[in-house]
């Protein structure tokens, strides 16, 4: 076993996150098997926030107080409302196809990083921008086997939720910083989570677990998703981040659309040149945007 101290440990962490996220797809895909959008979104961020809620506890003061806006915008924009986003997506999109999406996130770190914070943005990183929402147009228009997508329009909920996510990487990045990364996770889930058991309970989510076939398995799959996809790899990546860098740590986005696009061959999903093409743009404009020599990490 790798000590925290060892220099492939980076590595470690960043192969499981690129796992558990790749997979995320597929557990949602097997959770709507039973579950509305809106149980698989809520079930998932309950769960997260109750797993998260003793670090909350144990941290909770003025410091975080003082800051309580910040995590309450992370809550709703990189966690609340993403999470509902998906799981309506995947009830008219392959798990492939919404992971290749996903890889989208870096792209709009950037540009809201630009709109909102006065980042720089080189003609390197535009053209970055501009291949991989190419990309995406391909994913969200066209099928497998060529054909217009009749459901394109659920592509645009996973943009939406991606552009959320980069909203909210801006958001830890710019006010946060002085946040331990545990922390960082735990608040913002811990506040979408308040309201989601709340709207859990308003749904026949309990009477699907006394009487509809295959609840309980479909509830482990989403558990799984809360626990590790949400809980706990959000503490991991902000560790990563921690003893590496942030450009060491996106390199996940590059590996996750691999893992998904293997979960939903496994599980049966047709695979055409227009996902191939879409994912391969997007991946090239995400290198684009990072395109800098990742740094070897770093032993905490």
């Amino acid at each position: 076993m790798f000590r925290r101290d060892h220099p492939f440990f980076p590595y470690l962490i960043l192969l499981g996150l690129s796992f558990i996220w790749g997979s995320s797809f597929i557990l949602m895909k097997r959770g709507l098997e039973v579950f509305s959008p809106v149980q698989v979104g809520a079930y998932r961020l309950s769960i997260a926030g109750l797993a998260l809620l003793p670090i909350v506890i144990k941290h909770w003061g003025p410091f975080l107080k003082s800051k309580l806006k910040y995590f309450a915008i992370v809550g709703l924009v990189g966690n609340g409302i993403p999470a509902f986003l998906f799981a309506t997506a995947q009830t008219k999109l392959n798990s492939s196809t919404a992971g290749a999406l996903n890889a989208l996130t870096p792209l709009f770190t950037l540009l809201i990083g630009v709109w909102l914070f006065q980042s720089r943005l080189t003609a390197s990183k535009t053209l970055g921008v501009i291949i991989g929402l190419a990309g995406a147009l391909i994913l969200i228009l066209l099928r497998a086997n060529g054909l217009a997508e009749p459901h394109w329009a659920y592509g645009l909920l996973i943009v939406l939720a991606t552009l959320m996510y980069g909203t909210s990487v801006n958001t830890v990045g710019k006010y946060m910083r002085d946040v331990r990364p545990m922390v960082t996770a735990a608040v913002p889930l811990v506040l979408a989570a308040t309201p989601s058991v709340i709207l859990l309970f308003s749904t026949d989510f309990v009477w699907k677990l006394q009487h509809q076939p295959g609840a309980w398995p479909a509830l482990g799959y989403i558990s799984i998703l809360g626990l590790l996809g949400s809980a706990a790899s959000l503490v991991a990546f902000n560790k990563l981040i921690q003893i590496t860098s942030p450009i060491f740590a996106s390199t996940t986005t590059y590996l996750m659309p691999i893992v998904a696009l293997f979960w939903g061959l496994l599980d049966g999903e047709a695979l055409g040149w227009p996902q191939l093409l879409g994912m391969a743009s997007i991946l090239v404009g995400i290198w684009l945007v990072n395109r800098k020599r990742i740094p070897a990490p770093v032993a905490a």
